[in-house]
């Protein structure tokens, strides 16, 4: 993607314009006419950032240059000036509802007249105010500009592909049973269509070790949602990139035998490193908008099919502990900006009070306040079973233990089926791929392919101390191996109380079965140090009757270089949908319903704005490589 800026912008904003994506020519602007006519048509610019449209010279000029693409204009606010705008505070977006491109896309409206003033499209984006740094605005100014761009690039190609789409009911194959794509096809059944489900693992209500499963069943027993689930990784606190090439133990992500990584695994890193700061913070505002939609969908759940929610240790709100000051009032504001009410940060001594399990870790000194906000935890494995039920009730169909293979490409290459190992090939109308960190070889020719690594996380379980802790907790200990730590209260077969904690990054490239033992247990040992810490006696009779031992497992988690997660929607040979949904890094819970919705909008022939949001190139798009085709 490149933009062209034809302004002078204040010293604060030109950190912002460093690389190939912007080409600022600050003249321009102050003469519009033949001069920025001449500009547009020589650089072929896929969006103008102005403080003016352009006349129609200046469009027939660009338009003739450009082929057929859109002429894409983000139009500046004119009270935006070089010092700053005009007053407010930037807040994450709610995804809205939008029409693709060719239908008068929200947002934005045509400008200009004849054959390329038809293709000209005008977004403004508005200063929120003179208190905004003019850094923010352009910020703001050149996330709209890469958004504009995508759903002008992807949505006509979308639009081709659900146009063709019957809405009435029809066979769906989903490929993957994690909870995604359980909560998926539990949509889509009440949708009417007929659903099949093929999963490489045993049946999740089976009593199978844990190491045969996949993330969500072979995990610890918990999960939680929160509005901050699936955040953005794009760098260290020290402002460097991600660690995930250094090892665990010496406080970094990486979990492989790094003597098995090779170039793929270096470019995905390096993919993650290279994105800037303005970028990153769009994608992360795209994510945690629609764990906002999640929030809204999970409670309409919960009213119109409460038997998913009997017996699976549903659990009520969240309280966040910190143990650095700054980091918390952080995230409060943060939480501010979210649910637009103000969160009270609570001191160490309010909280011990309040949760006297939490007692010892105070005295300690290991947590500095917090904040309650607004999430559920469940226990998963239940979860499982209980939408496993619902989904056969109502006329699912399970094939556990059958792994799929590859795609069967059919003629001109789109797929015609899927063939499982065993040598079978299933047909359906449409296909929802959904393979976790475990998907390399079925995505293998995709948009999506090479997109999703594993990064393993880690469990463990503790007698619940029984000494009041009410709420499930999420705790952030900055600096440390495993910083960001869940800890869920869960109840046994027998009724008994226990503490689920789950925490730690553990990258391991490409293949999720490349596991360095040493590393894995020096993340082990991080998260031992977070559960001795904050509940020392607890971990001391864990460690004394063996069940710290008996609990130990890890999940492999699917994760993005990008941090975005993955949609990817293309036609099949029969002139259905094969459907990719994943790489949801720490959220695949949370967005699961929001998740489970797209689908089910795509199979009916409607556009969704994950669609587009989280289409598999969205990050090759912006930086232009050659590889960054739109399925046809």
């Amino acid at each position: 993607m490149l933009v062209l800026l034809d302004h002078p912008v204040p010293t604060s904003v030109e950190p912002l314009l460093k690389g190939p994506h912007v080409l600022h020519r600050p003249t321009l602007g102050a003469r519009p006419g033949a001069l920025r006519g001449r500009a547009l048509a020589r650089h072929r610019p896929d969006v103008l950032l102005t403080r003016s449209v352009p006349a129609a010279a200046e469009t027939a000029a660009w338009g003739a240059a450009a082929g057929e693409h859109p002429l894409v204009v983000v139009l500046l606010d004119r009270a935006a000036g070089p010092g700053g705008a005009r007053g407010g505070v930037a807040r994450v977006r709610r995804p809205p509802a939008r029409r693709l491109p060719g239908a008068g896309p929200a947002g934005s409206r045509l400008a200009g007249a004849g054959p390329a003033g038809s293709r000209l499209r005008v977004t403004v984006c508005p200063s929120a105010g003179a208190a905004e740094p003019a850094a923010d605005l352009y910020a703001r100014a050149l996330a709209t500009a890469e958004r504009r761009f995508l759903a002008e690039r992807v949505g006509p190609v979308l639009a081709g592909h659900l146009g063709a789409v019957r809405p009435e009911a029809a066979s769906v194959v989903l490929v993957g049973a994690g909870v995604v794509n359980l909560l998926t096809g539990l949509r889509l059944l009440r949708a009417g269509h007929r659903v099949t489900f093929y999963d490489s693992g045993p049946d999740p209500r089976s009593g199978a070790p844990w190491t045969s499963f996949g993330c969500s069943r072979g995990g610890g027993d918990a999960r939680m949602f929160t509005l901050t689930e699936a955040d953005g990784y794009f760098g260290s606190p020290g402002g460097g990139p991600l660690p995930f090439a250094q090892p665990v133990k010496d406080k970094g992500w990486g979990l492989a035998d790094l003597a098995r990584l090779g170039p793929a695994e270096r470019a995905w890193t390096e993919d993650n490193a290279r994105v800037p700061g303005w970028l990153a913070r769009s994608f992360t505002e795209d994510v945690l908008g629609y764990n906002l939609t999640s929030d809204r969908l999970w409670r309409e759940l919960r009213h119109d099919a409460p038997e998913l929610f009997h017996g699976v240790g549903l659990r009520e709100g969240i309280l966040r502990i910190y143990s650095d000051q700054d980091v918390l009032e952080a995230h409060a504001e943060r939480q501010r900006s979210l649910t637009e009410r103000d969160f009270e940060i609570l001191s160490a001594d309010r909280i011990s009070a309040r949760h006297p399990a939490l007692a010892a870790a105070h005295r300690a000194g290991a947590f500095v306040g917090g904040i309650e906000v607004n999430g559920f935890t469940v226990q998963v494995h239940r979860f499982l079973g209980a939408v496993a039920d619902a989904a056969e009730r109502a006329g699912a169909v399970f094939h556990w233990g059958r792994p799929v293979a590859a795609l069967v490409p059919g003629e001109g290459g789109a797929p015609e089926g899927i063939s499982c190992r065993d040598g079978e090939t299933v047909r359906a109308d449409h296909y929802v791929l959904s393979p976790g960190a475990y998907g390399e070889a079925l995505l293998r020719g995709t948009a999506s392919a090479g997109l999703i690594h594993g990064m393993v996380g880690v469990w463990l379980t503790l007698p619940d101390p029984g000494r009041g802790l009410r709420n499930s907790l999420k705790i952030t200990r900055s600096g440390h191996t495993a910083a960001d730590a869940n800890v869920t209260v869960t109840q046994g077969p027998d009724g008994r109380s226990f503490l689920t904690v789950g925490s730690g990054y553990g990258w391991t490239g490409a293949d999720p079965d490349n596991l360095d033992p040493t590393q894995l247990e020096a993340l082990h040992a991080a998260v031992d140090d977070t559960a001795s810490s904050f509940f020392p006696d607890a971990f001391d009779e864990a460690r004394r009757s063996g069940l710290l031992e008996r609990s130990r497992r890890y999940c492999v988690r699917p994760w993005t270089a990008s941090s975005l997660p993955v949609f990817e929607t293309t036609r099949t040979a029969g002139g259905g949908l094969l459907l990719i949904t994943g790489g949801h890094n720490t959220g695949g819970f949370a967005q699961a319903v929001v998740t489970a919705e797209a689908v089910a909008s795509a199979l009916r022939g409607e556009s969704h704005p994950m669609h587009v949001d989280y289409h598999p190139n969205r990050l090759r798009m912006f930086y232009g490589q050659k590889d960054a085709r739109l399925p046809e």
